[in-house]
C-alpha cells in the first residue's frame, strides 16, 4: 500500500491560485504527502497565509506573489521555486478568474483578461516550467471545469467556456509533446467548491476590465452528489494524486471532480 505521507516526498511543486479555494486544498494536501509546496498567487497575503499553515503542519512552504498571465512574473515563480528547492517537479496551474457576458457585448478588454489569466497563465507556467522538469520528468495538473465540456445551467459566459476548454487541450498538447521526457500533463473539472474565494476575487480583477453583461436566464444546473466538494480532501486529494507516480499511466486525461454533474 502507498504511504501517502510519503508519496510526494521531496518533490518541488508549484500552485498557481495557492491562496485559497482548491489552491489552498492542494497546497495542504500536497505538502502532507511530503511535497515541497511553492503557494502562488498575486494577492501575497493570501499565499503567505497559506504557506504559514503548511510549515504549521510540519510541511515545508514558500509563498510567492505573481500574475499569471505576466511572463515575467512567471518566470520569476519558476526561478524562485528552483532556488528554494533545488529543482521542480510538478505544476499545479489552477489561478483562474471568472467572466460573463452575451457575447455581442462582450469588449475585447474582457475578453483578453479572462483568457489572459485561465489559459494564457497555464502556457506561460508550463512554458518556463517544463525545461526545468525534463530534466527528471514531472506532473503537470491544470484546473478546467465542467465548463470545459459543456456551456452549462449559466450561459452567456463565452470567454470563460472557451479558456476552460483551452486548458483541457493544453494539457493534452503537452501530454503528446513532452511523454518521452518522463513528464504527464492532466486536467481536472471542478465543480462545486466548498471553500472558494473565485467569485469575489473575480468582481475584483475585473474592476480593471469592464462590467459584464448580464448572465441569460438559464436553469440551475443539478449534483447528484448533493453537496460542495471538499477543497482539500477531494479536490486536493486528487491532485496529489495526479502529481505523484501512483499516475503514472495516466496523462492527456481529464479527470472529473465534480459531484456527478456531467453525468446528468
Amino acid at each position: 500500500m502507498t504511504d501517502l505521507t510519503n508519496r510526494l516526498k521531496g518533490r518541488p511543486v508549484i500552485v498557481t491560485g495557492g491562496g485559497s479555494g482548491i489552491g489552498r486544498g492542494a497546497c495542504l494536501r500536497i505538502a502532507s504527502e511530503g511535497g515541497l509546496v511553492a503557494v502562488a498567487d498575486k494577492r501575497l497575503e493570501l499565499a503567505e497565509s497559506v504557506a504559514e499553515e503548511v510549515r504549521g503542519e510540519g510541511g515545508e512552504a514558500i509563498s510567492i506573489t505573481c500574475e499569471v498571465s505576466n511572463e515575467d512574473d512567471v518566470a520569476r515563480m519558476v526561478r524562485e521555486t528552483v532556488e528554494a528547492f533545488g529543482g521542480l517537479w510538478g505544476l499545479v496551474a489552477n489561478a483562474g478568474t471568472s467572466g460573463s457576458g452575451w457575447i455581442h457585448e462582450t469588449n475585447v478588454e474582457d475578453w483578453h483578461f479572462v483568457l489572459g489569466v485561465n489559459l494564457t497563465g497555464p502556457f506561460l507556467c508550463s512554458k518556463h516550467a517544463l525545461p526545468h522538469m525534463m530534466e527528471n520528468g514531472g506532473s503537470i495538473v491544470m484546473t478546467s471545469s465542467i465548463a470545459g465540456s459543456v456551456v452549462g445551467a449559466g450561459g452567456s459566459a463565452a470567454s470563460y467556456i472557451v479558456s476552460k476548454h483551452g486548458v483541457i487541450a493544453l494539457a493534452k498538447q503537452i501530454a503528446v509533446d513532452y511523454a518521452e521526457y518522463g513528464i504527464r500533463a492532466t486536467a481536472i473539472q471542478p465543480a462545486a467548491v466548498d471553500e472558494t474565494n473565485l467569485g469575489k476575487h473575480a468582481r475584483e480583477d475585473q474592476q480593471q476590465a469592464t462590467t459584464p453583461a448580464a448572465r441569460l436566464p438559464r436553469p440551475k444546473g443539478w449534483l447528484p452528489i448533493r453537496r460542495a466538494g471538499r477543497i482539500r480532501e477531494e479536490y486536493g486529494a486528487t491532485i496529489a494524486f495526479l502529481l505523484s507516480d501512483d499516475a503514472g499511466y495516466i496523462t492527456g486525461s481529464t479527470i472529473k471532480v465534480d459531484g456527478g454533474y456531467l453525468a446528468t
